[in-house]
């Protein structure tokens, strides 16, 4: 049986109480995502997820828009051809949802990159180890350094996390999996207990065949990896207004395309399509919530790269709020703002930071600005949500409460 949630728009403020100390926050738009109940024995699918297809037994990303998206974008960028098992894919799947991978069996991969927000939390700085619930309104816990950036795309990411320290998919799933700060695993911890696991016993032999008889660490890196470079979103109003769909975007939002990429705004110097981002490192002075972050520097010790951050893609930027690596921009308004105002030379950055020469105050109206905001909503396409398991292998809860989600949903 299947469950689909509609979330609306959320304006209000909602104020959360923690220890301490009242803090307000902008609740994201929240997602369209399936709930669905696994089949008998948690059997792997040997279908591809939407915006894949499937070709020679394996799943390969469906570029039906890019072609002219990289001749009509002026910036295109070529993209790698990508072929993945689609019974790897599930596997990772399960295991994403599964809070069977975190040290106290509370902490999912889910929890931080839900697909109720995106592939995101909507928090400012995520919460890790010993936190409660999910979403904007987890609380308790390890408080992290940075927000988390969302899943789309990370396929073609060069460099992840905020400040690059992985090269790779399979690094950056150790970093959160091994931290004691998140959760708090490790690969004798996870060969344990899916070692044990007559489900997860099964389904790593449908996915991998022979090597898959004894779970290793590196097998379940290897499903989680697959599962994520599957997260693909090519499928926006702009991609289809790219490919000769002149309908698909409003008078206002190709005007906000063409402020986008001029001259004044240069926003499409560090965002060229398709994917939006130019996958570099770029100081742009953000200020920090607390401590001060130095990104990049601390990974390279070049001062040239202090506070220099990984350049976001803006695909489904809309529904990722708040934004920056700190999260102290609430709406897709205040970043518009900020980099009107000339970024952290006009917002009291530290002045040993380089930022970067576009990072000017470039004078835009408020019809400009406004248009900018309506173009970026353009490039929302969740088409290839992952399907959301209502129980994982494991038998643990997952981060899902029906009955509050079934309240604010506009579908019964």
């Amino acid at each position: 049986m299947k469950y689909w949630f509609v979330f609306g728009f959320i304006t209000s403020v909602l104020i959360l109480y923690d220890c301490s100390k009242a803090e307000t926050r902008i609740i994201p738009e929240l997602s369209k995502f399936e709930v669905v109940e696994p089949p008998l024995d948690f059997h792997l699918s040997t279908v591809c997820p939407s915006g894949l297809k499937l070709e020679k037994g394996f799943c390969a990303i469906d570029y039906r828009y890019v072609p002219s998206l990289e001749k009509n974008g002026g910036l295109g960028q070529t993209l790698p051809l990508v072929k993945l098992d689609p019974k790897v894919i599930d596997l990772g799947r399960y295991l994403f949802f599964d809070p069977i991978l975190s040290g106290d069996k509370q902490l999912s991969c889910a929890h931080c990159h839900h697909p109720g927000y995106s592939l995101s939390d909507g928090q400012k700085q995520s919460i890790g180890r010993g936190g409660i619930g999910y979403g904007p309104t987890r609380k308790n816990g390890v408080l992290l350094k940075r927000s988390a950036p969302s899943l789309w795309n990370v396929v073609y990411m060069k460099n992840l996390f905020w400040e690059g320290r992985a090269s790779h998919l399979e690094d950056q799933a150790e970093g959160p999996l091994y931290s004691p700060d998140e959760m708090g695993s490790s690969p004798d911890i996870i060969e344990s207990r899916l070692n044990e696991n007559t489900y997860y016993k099964k389904m790593f032999r449908q996915a991998y065949g022979e090597m898959g008889s004894k779970i290793s660490a590196s097998l379940v890196i290897d499903a989680l990896s697959t599962f994520e470079r599957s997260l693909v979103s090519f499928s926006s109003r702009f991609d289809k207004w790219s490919t000769g769909d002149k309908e698909a975007l409003s008078t206002e939002e190709l005007l906000g395309y063409n402020v986008f990429r001029s001259f004044v705004a240069r926003c499409a110097e560090c965002h060229p399509p398709p994917m939006f981002t130019n996958n570099v490192f770029a100081t742009i002075g953000v200020l920090d919530s607390k401590e001060r972050d130095f990104g990049r520097e601390t990974i390279t010790g070049q001062n040239l790269l202090r506070g220099a951050f990984r350049v976001p893609s803006l695909r489904n930027i809309a529904k990722t709020a708040p934004y920056m690596h700190a999260g102290n921009l609430n709406t897709l308004e205040e970043v518009i703002r900020f980099y009107n105002e000339g970024g952290g030379r006009g917002n009291g950055a530290p002045s040993d930071l380089r930022i970067h020469w576009h990072v000017r105050k470039m004078g835009l109206s408020e019809k400009e600005i406004s248009s900018i905001i309506s173009f970026l909503n353009t490039l929302t396409d969740e088409s290839s949500m992952p399907k959301f398991p209502k129980s994982v292998p494991s038998g643990l809860p997952v981060a899902l409460e029906f009955e509050s989600y079934q309240n604010r949903s506009s579908i019964k």
